[in-house]
């Protein structure tokens, strides 16, 4: 820990609010109940935000190749790292992020060199890190992921939605419809800089692109069948939605809607539908059955993703997808949820509502500051938290400076409107707080949004912690 008389100053940094910003705000109920002072920073301003915060430890959403620059900056600047990956359950057997060959990987590429604690999702994982990366055990702790916390209660009674009764059909096609980055060949050069083999990422991008017509078809014919339902496609969060609003703008009974949280919409759903989609394992550890559009399945799309497969009800063809939607018992007669939830327990950790707990305690159990302890860099912010920044990183540092990373973030949400799903809400967050504390008869949380402690110019990152 930071002493005695200084609680811990921590830093979280939230990937995609749509998707994360509960789960990850639960996290930050429980470390800051436990007397931590909670940094909320947006992913694409930390490296802004974090030189001048200076926190004792940062919780990344992940440590791949693509951030190492944000890793070894944040070692210069003497900020402890932990990871708490926000994506992750749904891995491949044999390919790049198959446990043992991530791990190993990990090891490798002197990424392990750069973290001092990890937070694992399922024990699958947690094994194969503990034989193959090369981190100490002590380092390394099987928690769960707090976003799933909310499938059980307390949590689970903040679940509402707006409808109920639709066709819910959940996409997985951001590989090649993204919403993040601007072009297939952006999205393919992500994937090699994860560590994919590049035949491999072609290969499998043209499978993608034969399949995803046939997919829209599929969805049109449900439609069809079902003039009277109300068929809801909600695009994965990395995905670009307009594909969806273009494809489907004359048939009245699709509906486009991505808001709010993945387990609100499963809540509402009488049925859902996906092909290869992680939320086949949030509809199952919920208790729901999902159908997977097998008859579109290729081989290298099943082995990329594997368990979404395995813990679904597996259409076989159209004819029988449409059977299975419109009669509930084929899809009780043919679903077993107790063998889908043992697929899912190598993955994905106990279901008790109690991942974030684990995460606080195992993260503040192992200290919060590094020897030296954390410093403040204006010339870190200036470059972006890289050492190695781009021109356009060099030039948003330098807004940063004189007008605020909330300044900065703005005017490139103006630019790019993509950017905007990444914004993270003041209300959202204090909302969130309240609602955590009245389940639980938790302590009183203040969230606050931070100012550079240079000029005061407004950041990106709020804090949360108690009076």
């Amino acid at each position: 820990m930071s002493g005695h008389c200084q609680s811990p100053r921590i830093a979280l940094i939230v990937d995609n609010p749509r998707r994360d910003l509960r789960g990850l705000v639960l996290l930050v109920y429980q470390l800051a109940k436990r007397g931590a002072e909670v940094f909320v920073v947006p992913m694409y301003q930390q490296g802004y935000d974090l030189p001048l915060l200076a926190p004792d430890l940062v919780i990344l959403n992940y440590a791949r190749e693509s951030n190492r620059g944000l890793l070894e900056s944040y070692r210069d600047l003497g900020v402890r790292v932990a990871v708490l990956d926000t994506e992750g359950g749904v891995l491949s057997e044999s390919g790049f992020d198959s446990p043992n060959n991530w791990a190993a990987s990990f090891r490798d590429s002197g990424l392990a060199d750069l973290v001092d604690d990890y937070c694992f999702w399922g024990k699958a994982v947690y094994d194969a890190f503990k034989q193959h990366s090369g981190m100490d055990e002590a380092r390394l702790a099987l928690t769960g992921c707090p976003r799933y916390d909310v499938c059980n209660p307390p949590w689970s009674s903040l679940l509402t939605y707006p409808r109920s009764g639709f066709i819910l059909v959940n996409t997985n096609f951001s590989a090649i419809n993204p919403a993040f980055t601007r072009s297939d060949a952006d999205e393919q050069r992500l994937f090699r800089e994860q560590g994919w083999d590049a035949t491999y990422v072609q290969g499998l991008f043209a499978e993608l692109h034969k399949v995803f017509p046939r997919f829209l078809d599929a969805v049109e014919a449900i439609a069809r069948a079902a003039p009277g339902r109300t068929v809801q496609i909600r695009p994965h969060p990395f995905e670009n939605e307009a594909a969806y609003r273009e494809r489907f703008a004359g048939i009245l009974n699709v509906i486009i809607d991505g808001k709010g949280d993945i387990f609100n919409a499963i809540h509402g759903a009488e049925c859902i539908v996906h092909l290869n989609c992680g939320s086949s394992v949030d509809a199952a550890r919920m208790g729901k059955t999902s159908i997977s559009l097998e008859f579109l399945n290729t081989e290298i799309m099943r082995r990329h993703a594997p368990l979404p497969s395995r813990v679904s009800c597996n259409a076989t063809s159209l004819d029988d997808l449409l059977a299975l939607i419109s009669d509930p018992s084929l899809r009780v007669a043919r679903y077993d949820l107790m063998k889908a939830r043992r697929e899912i327990e190598p993955w994905y950790h106990l279901s008790d509502g109690r991942a974030a707990e684990r995460v606080a305690e195992f993260i503040l159990s192992r200290g919060g500051k590094t020897k030296r302890g954390a410093h403040r860099s204006l010339s870190a912010v200036l470059r972006g938290g890289r050492i190695r920044p781009s021109f356009r990183q060099f030039l948003l540092g330098g807004l940063s400076l004189v007008a605020g990373s909330h300044f900065a973030s703005l005017a490139v949400e103006k630019l790019q409107s993509a950017r905007r799903g990444k914004h993270i809400d003041h209300a959202a967050v204090r909302e969130l707080i309240a609602l955590y504390r009245e389940l639980d008869g938790g302590p009183e949380l203040h969230v606050n949004r931070l100012r550079s402690p240079i000029a005061g110019q407004a950041l990106s990152s709020f804090s949360i912690r108690m009076s």
